[in-house]
């Protein structure tokens, strides 16, 4: 019986709850915005660098090529 009464009693009042659960969802909002820029831009950079070795393989395969 105490549990039920416990269960039902919110921490905070919720017109001062409000508040806080929004900001937390700001900041986690923000950190997965920020996570994402950082995942594409790491992602653009390896595109980048592998395009540069497969140009140099392609250069290196007709380099060695019989003629």
């Amino acid at each position: 019986m105490i549990a039920a009464v416990l269960a039902s009693v919110p921490a905070l009042p919720l017109h001062t709850a409000g508040k806080y659960v929004a900001g937390a969802y700001i900041v986690l909002f923000a950190i997965v915005l920020i996570y994402v820029a950082i995942m594409a831009v790491r992602l653009s950079r390896i595109e980048g660098e592998l395009g540069e070795l497969l140009t140099e393989l392609d250069a290196s395969s007709q380099e060695q090529a019989p003629k």
